[in-house]
């Protein structure tokens, strides 16, 4: 396992810290065993930190006495009858306990690791393509190994993004760490830039055309419930 001060350090300097990682040729399966040491603990804890807020929000929302419903009713229509509303909250089934899901969460946290990983791997690979920045035809385990890289250094900006999971005080450091968010993002540029060869400005820009490929992704795919919804109508 490397030392955080190699993460951080490669963090500050990612061009040179980068290219000196890949001179070491870490193997594919000791980058992801890494990786799932470092990111497991921290997608465990976002797990943890998110279903707390959410059963918070849940208790508040089928509870009629709650302040949030003090909000809310005064806003509804008269249409709206207070007893059939606290009638249909009373019939919600409460939250599932913290305790009965921590089993789930623990199985679960490396699965997600995992799928981001491969995720951004095969966005990062096919920006990369067309981008014209696989000249080296380096294939796409460079890909798989050079995001494994990037995050585990991206471990330190998913630490502090839980953060933003604090009550009361989450949302206004949520948007703080967002410049943080969006380097640790571009981070992976360096990283693909280092093990395909390439100009470190077509991997960071291979992270952004990333983004706008997920975006037509989502497009279609929501294009396409919306047809296949109106063929059943």
């Amino acid at each position: 396992m490397e030392p955080v001060r190699n993460l951080w350090e490669r963090a500050l300097r990612p061009g040179e810290g980068f290219r000196q990682r890949a001179r070491e040729a870490p193997a594919l399966g000791a980058s992801l065993k890494e990786l799932l040491l470092l990111r497991s603990p921290l997608a465990f804890l976002g797990m943890v930190l998110g279903y707390l807020s959410f059963s918070s929000l849940y208790a508040r929302l089928i509870s009629p006495e709650s302040d949030l419903w003090t909000r809310i009713l005064p806003q509804l229509p008269e249409t709206v009858d207070p007893a059939e509303l606290r009638a249909a909250l009373a019939n919600l089934p409460a939250a599932p306990g913290l305790h009965a899901l921590l089993p789930w969460m623990a199985a679960l946290a490396p699965v997600a690791v995992l799928g981001l990983w491969l995720h951004d791997a095969t966005f990062d690979h096919m920006a990369l393509w067309l981008l014209g920045g696989l000249r080296e035809r380096r294939g796409f385990r460079a890909s798989l190994v050079a995001d494994a890289e990037a995050l585990k250094v991206g471990a330190l900006g998913a630490a502090a993004a839980l953060l933003a999971e604090l009550p009361g005080v989450g949302f206004v450091l949520g948007l703080a760490l967002l410049p943080v968010a969006a380097y640790f993002w571009i981070l992976r540029g360096y990283a693909l830039a280092a093990w395909h060869g390439c100009a470190p400005w077509k991997g960071v820009v291979a992270t952004l055309v990333h983004v706008a490929l997920v975006g037509v992704w989502l497009g279609l795919l929501i294009l396409a419930c919306v047809v296949g919804v109106l063929m059943l109508l």
